[in-house]
């Protein structure tokens, strides 16, 4: 696994770069993907967990 995670104390590695990417939302507390449910406030920080809370919704 080539792709290391460099914050202090976290020894995650991972195949593929995206994959990093996407982890390291773990520490930067990036949340992109928002529920656009009216009144809901829900954010996250990978698209398929938001797709499985709008199913939540239905």
């Amino acid at each position: 696994k080539n792709h290391v995670c460099t914050v202090s104390g976290c020894n995650m590695r991972f195949k593929r770069l995206e994959h990093l990417k996407r982890h390291m939302r773990v520490h930067t507390l990036e949340r992109p993907f928002a529920c656009t449910y009216i009144g809901c406030q829900k954010t996250f920080s990978r698209r398929d967990n938001l797709g499985q809370h709008m199913r939540t919704h239905e």
